[in-house]
């Protein structure tokens, strides 16, 4: 079985989102002394 191919145009606007969260995530860790993060994983999961 073989991965999909993303395209050049998708890959890059994904980089972008990941760069600019990452960016985001460690602004906070330097700006607070105990940083939380929130999460879900489904539909009925809890937060």
């Amino acid at each position: 079985m073989t991965a999909p191919i993303v395209s050049a145009q998708r890959q890059t606007h994904l980089k972008q989102l990941e760069a600019e969260s990452i960016h985001i995530i460690r602004e906070v860790a330097a700006e607070f002394g105990n940083p939380v993060m929130l999460y879900s994983i489904g539909k009925d999961s809890s937060v």
